[in-house]
């Protein structure tokens, strides 16, 4: 949705993979707005929060913004909301290769280790996006995909029920141009629907992210391995 979106010109529409491009600032304030809805700390969001967080964007799609369909619908009364039809099931399937992979990943345990300041940012960030979500995480793989579905049929039941019929429009991708440009007043392109694999674009994000994390981290961790290199080649020299 976020590729389709861009072609009809909502070039800063935002998705996780802003989170995962600039993890501080953006870590920070979403983890204050999760707080303040999901634990009662700190104070609600108002619109001028919201205008510092999505003020540059166009558009939003998936999360962290479907946490905040009563805030984003109440600061943005006006937005027209796309919701894009998935079968429970499949969209499970794809958070388990997307999403549930990367957050238990040992590689980015090993980043979390080395980089501190990333975890004290994007860990408490994700652990609390999801267990507002989807609830408590569990090993019982019956009882998590019974949490995380009745999360996403909960989040689409809510935007139903707050967003008025003439601003919404239920939607497959596999519908195309035309509905989507009718609802939205634009155009429709002469370049086709894009049909953007999940996993491969999550996957192609997360590399991108990764490998400014370990930059990072050996930046942050250099001068404790060269002085530890030289405390090694003195002992072995002089010991």
């Amino acid at each position: 949705m976020q590729a389709a979106l861009e072609d009809l010109g909502y070039n800063s529409t935002h998705h996780m993979h802003k989170v995962f491009q600039n993890p501080g600032s953006e870590c920070i304030m979403w983890n204050e707005a999760l707080e303040a809805k999901y634990q009662n700390k700190g104070r609600k969001f108002t619109k001028k929060d919201w205008d510092q967080l999505l003020g540059h964007c166009q558009a939003v799609a998936d999360v962290p913004a479907a946490a905040f369909i009563p805030e984003l619908h109440e600061a943005y009364p006006d937005a027209k909301v796309v919701i894009v039809q998935r079968d429970p099931d499949r969209w499970y399937e794809s958070c388990c290769r997307t999403v549930m992979k990367f957050s238990s990943s040992p590689q980015l345990r090993v980043l979390y280790f080395l980089d501190r300041w990333l975890a004290m940012r994007l860990a408490p960030f994700m652990g609390l996006l999801l267990t507002s979500l989807f609830g408590p995480m569990t090993e019982d793989p019956v009882k998590r995909r019974e949490n995380w579905i009745k999360g996403y049929t909960n989040a689409y039941d809510e935007v139903r029920r707050i967003v008025p019929a003439e601003k919404r429009l239920e939607y497959s991708l596999e519908q195309g141009w035309e509905p989507l440009c009718n609802f939205l007043g634009q155009d429709v392109p002469k370049k086709p629907f894009p049909h953007v694999n999940d996993s491969a674009s999550f996957d192609a994000g997360i590399k991108v992210l990764v490998k400014r994390m370990w930059v990072r981290a050996a930046k942050q961790n250099l001068p404790f391995v060269v002085g530890a290199l030289a405390i090694a080649a003195a002992w072995w020299m002089y010991g």
